[in-house]
């Protein structure tokens, strides 16, 4: 017998949820992507909560981050061990509240959870693309997620949000798509890739392509290339957190007490066992290939591309737009995106900034998102109201009186 979901994840819950497909493009009109290669054929994967009302207008667009899927919220089963990546938002009266809004998580293009992606069977071929699997931009992301949602009746979207690689779809469907988006919401993200990032991606797939089962990117009639798939998850996993986090959780603990054994490469701290562990986990559910791909998507994203200056292109923006940076984030420091906030305003966006005070890192806006309720729901307020009307909003006086001390 199955087991009963625990109370508090039912009281606004959305419940039990099921995954969805939708797929455009054929051989004859095939989908082209920014650097002029084409896809014979496209699948999106995507999840909705709520009903999308008769003009198609009170949709909430979620992206997500690297190695996230279209599961934002719910379970797939009343006893599944987790459920959506942002389920404590998600749902009956909580801040993207499915009683008046369609909340809809899509699967990005070049994924591996049920979107076309590296691993997918190329319909001209029957294979797995494998290394075939052409280069892809976030702005090819975003442009894939259109025709589908024009094909289930979305007109308008009263906001797109994400966070981190999500964020940076959110931004560039509110520059490509300037008329369709109300509201624009960006967690801990940016509008052009920085070389720090951009280096630890790097160092993220040569840990893969050094793999000796890599071979090219052609293993899917073999053992994947598992080992360094892993080492790229530990990296990248790092950039997540923060060190306050890494003192407090783990406090350099022996996991074996002295004296020293013969030899010295097994695990000696809880943080090497940490990190292990959050290899081990992702090699059981993700791809290396969309790894390496998706990675470099970020690493080749700037809004700019294309469209002049920086300035030139946040200027196309019309939507309304929350910015929110987190306090002790490393791979996106609140600095960065707080200035971002600020190249908006020089734009003439109408653009504002709030800080999540967190010392978990970047992943504050998944492990911490009950956080992110209060701001949010005062962002979809004021889209709805076109008042500025939230407290919290903007200290800019301040900020600029710190800055000129």
């Amino acid at each position: 017998m199955a087991e009963e979901m625990p109370a508090h994840d039912l009281v606004g819950s959305v419940g039990i949820v099921e995954r969805r497909y939708h797929t455009f493009a054929n051989p004859d009109s095939p989908f082209r992507l920014e650097n002029g290669s084409e896809l014979p054929e496209v699948t999106t994967c995507y999840e909705m909560y709520g009903e999308l009302n008769d003009a198609g207008d009170n949709v909430i667009l979620i992206e997500h981050g690297i190695t996230g899927s279209s599961h934002a919220a719910g379970r797939f089963q009343p006893d599944s061990k987790y459920a959506g990546y942002w389920d404590a938002l998600i749902g009956s009266g909580r801040a993207l509240d499915t009683d008046r809004y369609c909340v809809i998580a899509p699967n990005a293009l070049g994924g591996c959870r049920g979107s076309t992606g590296p691993s997918s069977a190329d319909p001209r071929t029957g294979k797995p693309y494998g290394s075939r699997f052409p280069a892809i931009t976030i702005r090819d992301m975003v442009r894939a997620q259109r025709p589908w949602l024009d094909a289930i009746g979305v007109r308008r979207i009263r906001m797109v949000i994400g966070a981190s690689m999500g964020g940076m779809q959110a931004i560039e469907w509110a520059i490509t798509y300037p008329d369709m988006v109300d509201g624009l919401c960006l967690v801990g993200s940016n509008a052009k890739q920085t070389a720090q990032a951009v280096a630890f991606n790097h160092c993220m797939r040569r840990a893969i392509m050094m793999d000796p089962n890599w071979r090219g990117g052609d293993y899917y009639d073999g053992d994947p290339p598992r080992s360094g798939l892993a080492l790229a998850r530990m990296i990248g996993h790092i950039t997540y957190l923060c060190e306050s986090r890494l003192d407090r959780e783990f406090e350099m603990r022996e996991r074996h007490p002295w004296p020293q054994p013969e030899r010295d490469d097994y695990v000696r701290y809880e943080i090497e066992e940490y990190l292990d562990e959050e290899g081990r986990k992702l090699v059981h559910r993700f791809d290396a290939n969309t790894y390496v791909w998706v990675s470099r998507a970020i690493d080749l994203h700037d809004v700019s591309r294309g469209r002049g200056s920086m300035t030139e292109a946040l200027g196309r923006i019309r939507a309304r737009c929350l910015l929110i940076g987190i306090s002790s984030d490393f791979l996106f420091p609140p600095q960065q995106v707080r200035e971002l906030a600020e190249a908006m305003r020089a734009a003439g966006v109408d653009a504002r900034y709030w800080e999540m005070e967190s010392d978990s890192g970047h992943d504050a806006f998944l492990d911490e998102q009950e956080k992110l309720a209060e701001p949010l729901s005062g962002f979809l307020g004021e889209i709805e109201s076109g008042s500025d009307e939230w407290d919290e909003w903007d200290k800019w006086d301040e900020w600029e009186t710190n800055r000129a001390n």
